[in-house]
C-alpha cells in the first residue's frame, strides 16, 4: 500500500512517500512491520499498548505514540491525527494516492448514494444498523485487507436504508456496501 504522508510540527512540513508490506502472520494489534520510507527500506515491530497508544520499536530504540482525534479541519478524504512522541507534537496527514481519482468529484447532498468497497477485503465489523442516522464521517463498517483494518465512514449526513454485508463476508473493489440516503 503506497501513501503519502504530511507531516508538520511547528512551522516545518514535509511530505514523504510511505509503502508499508505487512507480512501476511501481522495481527490487528501489533507485530512486524516492513516499509520503505522515500525508497529507503525500514523495519520495524509495534504494539498497541492501550487505546491511541503505540509501543515502536525502530532502529534498536523504543518509542511511544499517542495518537489522537483529527483536528477540526480534517478532511473526508485524508486521514489526520495528531501524534505525540515524547514531548513533540505532530500533525499527521494520510493520503492515498488511489482516492485522487475522484478527489474533484462531488458528494451528493441528498438523495441517494451507494457506498462501494475501495478495496478487495473482508468485513470485520458493522458500525450502524439499517433506518440509522448517522452525520458524515461517522464510521460505518471496518474492512480488512491486506492484515490492515479500515474504518469507513461516512462521506455526507443522512439515513442508512440498506446494508448489503455481512462481518466475515468477502468483498471485491466496487462491491456495494452500503446505501446511504
Amino acid at each position: 500500500m503506497k501513501l503519502t504522508i504530511t507531516l508538520q510540527h511547528g512551522s516545518r512540513t514535509s511530505e514523504h512517500q510511505l509503502e508499508l508490506s505487512p507480512p501476511a502472520n501481522a495481527a490487528a494489534n501489533g507485530g512486524p512491520l516492513a516499509y520503505v520510507l522515500d525508497q529507503e527500506a525500514g523495519a520495524a515491530d509495534w504494539a498497541e499498548v492501550a487505546p491511541g497508544t503505540y509501543s515502536i520499536l525502530l532502529g534498536g530504540r523504543s518509542y511511544e505514540a499517542q495518537v489522537t482525534s483529527p483536528p477540526a479541519e480534517a478532511t473526508a478524504r485524508d486521514i489526520c491525527r495528531v501524534v505525540t512522541v515524547g514531548t513533540r507534537h505532530y500533525r499527521v496527514e494520510v493520503r492515498d494516492p488511489r482516492r485522487r481519482r475522484t478527489a474533484g468529484s462531488a458528494v451528493p447532498a441528498n438523495g441517494p448514494q451507494e457506498i462501494v468497497a475501495p478495496m478487495p477485503g473482508k468485513i470485520v465489523k458493522l458500525l450502524v444498523t439499517e433506518n440509522q442516522e448517522v452525520g458524515q464521517g461517522a464510521g460505518l463498517l471496518v474492512i480488512e485487507a491486506m492484515k490492515m483494518q479500515n474504518e469507513l465512514r461516512a462521506p455526507r449526513a443522512g439515513r442508512v436504508e440498506k446494508i448489503y454485508v455481512v462481518p466475515g463476508k468477502g468483498v471485491e473493489t466496487g462491491s456495494r456496501l452500503v446505501r446511504l440516503v
